[in-house]
């Protein structure tokens, strides 16, 4: 590859110093406009960080201390994360600095090379829009630099098959946009991070999907791996035109869709498919099955009042129901501050073991999952709750 992105290999090449276990700098990547609502997270999760370094989709901060490899940051607003190294002018730069990063490590790096300023809106590139063919654009970047360090770097440094890390494998990110140089930094490998490059599922939205809300369900459900079960039964809440359905019902579910707008046809040609052609707040308890094993949620609703028509109805499915997936819709990026308001309130209809994403198909949203449920005193608190009441 040419020297496009190698900013003059005839210059002092970039002397990266830093070790990974003395830098005192943490990386987070995040889509494009989130940046303050990650920067107010962060100062909330971690007041003794220091914001110092941004640019669109990406963010870094200084500690007062050494960051741990093993990171755990707990950011909704982060898709990926980890120990900032600094900035390579080129491959050789980078090369050098994994180099001394494989030191002490038993195996090789595995290699992550991602695009800083993509949309994430994996819908975007299937119709082809402006922003999506940006966004292929940066991908094929992304590929040209990630083959370019393969076969700059001695065999032994990166993983040569694009593989997902193990737990405790080391993670060298390399974050890339045109025209500038390339950010790195390194994670070691855990359940909190995604296995993907820059947290970022692989998710093309399928020509027979009927809206974008297939991409996040399925991101959803790989981000949270809920354990649905074909023969299941599931209630979606702000379903049209049935995205979301369309690949429940993929999966072998049987899906109750809850919504006053029209279907898709094809979803509603599905003989597992009822549509209830109402609101959230005038469903009744008597037009859903008796049993009910996951609850959606994703309507255009202010996050409070969502939750206060949806607590009706997790408190009447509670001897069934496993799990729940809501999209919580942000009006402006400082309703984010509500987020551990908004997540009380959910613990408050007895669900528990909540995770809580702002999803790479999500917009100005954030996903909450929660697949466990007291039976105990939020039970007894809410039994004169009802639909219909």
């Amino acid at each position: 590859m040419g020297g496009a992105w190698d900013f003059g290999a005839d210059r002092l090449r970039s002397a990266l110093k830093t070790s990974l276990h003395n830098s005192s700098f943490a990386f987070a990547v995040c889509q494009l406009g989130a940046e303050p609502a990650l920067k107010a997270e962060i100062l909330r999760l971690h007041p003794g960080w220091r914001f110092a370094f941004s640019r669109p989709g990406f963010v870094t901060w200084r500690t007062d201390s050494v960051v741990a490899e093993d990171l755990r940051l707990g950011a909704v607003f982060a898709r990926a994360f980890g120990i900032s190294l600094g900035r390579a002018s080129d491959s050789a730069a980078v090369i050098a600095l994994a180099q001394q990063l494989r030191e002490g490590e038993d195996s090789a790096l595995v290699l992550h090379v991602f695009p800083r300023n993509h949309s994430g809106a994996c819908e975007e590139a299937s119709l082809k829009t402006p922003r999506g063919l940006e966004d292929e654009a940066n991908d094929a970047w992304a590929a040209a630099v990630r083959e370019q360090l393969l076969q700059e770097a001695p065999a032994d440094l990166f993983v040569a098959e694009a593989r997902q890390p193990r737990v405790g494998e080391l993670v060298l990110d390399v974050i890339v946009a045109q025209g500038e140089p390339l950010a790195v930094g390194a994670h070691r490998h855990h359940s909190g991070h995604l296995p993907y490059p820059g947290g970022r599922i692989p998710l093309t939205l399928p020509p027979e999907a009927p809206s974008r809300a297939w991409l996040k369900i399925e991101e959803a459900l790989g981000w949270s791996a809920l354990p649905l079960r074909a023969g299941e039964t599931a209630v979606e809440v702000g379903s049209t035109p049935g995205g979301a359905s369309w690949a429940l019902l993929q999966r072998g579910l049987t899906v109750i869709g809850v919504d006053p707008g029209a279907m898709d046809p094809r979803v509603l040609a599905q003989p597992r498919f009822t549509h209830l052609q109402t609101t959230l707040g005038d469903v009744r308890r008597e037009q859903l099955p008796a049993r009910v094993d996951w609850l959606l949620l994703d309507v255009n609703l202010a996050p409070q009042v969502a939750l206060h028509g949806i607590r009706r109805i997790v408190s009447t499915l509670r001897g069934t129901l496993r799990g729940v997936v809501f999209t919580l819709k942000l009006n402006d990026w400082d309703m984010a501050a509500e987020l551990p308001a908004l997540c009380e309130r959910i613990q408050g209809m007895g669900l528990q073991a909540l995770k809580v994403r702002q999803l790479a198909a999500n917009r100005r949203e954030v996903c909450v999952v929660a697949t466990k449920l007291e039976s105990t005193q939020s039970a007894k608190r809410d039994a004169g709750v009802g639909l219909g009441r």
